[in-house]
């Protein structure tokens, strides 16, 4: 069983929009946290999104 990738509601972040945690905020998923993202540099939780 694959582990549930957890969200995340970081706007401020460099990298939010090209990274699937925030693009799976941004559908509603209702466990999210804010990871250390900022605006010049992406967290340590960075996923790239495979969605178009």
């Amino acid at each position: 069983m694959a582990e549930k990738i957890l969200a995340c509601d970081n706007e401020k972040c460099i990298a939010h929009n090209e990274c699937e945690r925030y693009r799976l905020f941004k559908e509603g998923q209702k466990d999210y946290k804010t990871h250390s993202g900022k605006p010049d540099k992406k967290c340590g939780k960075f996923l790239k999104s495979t969605a178009k």
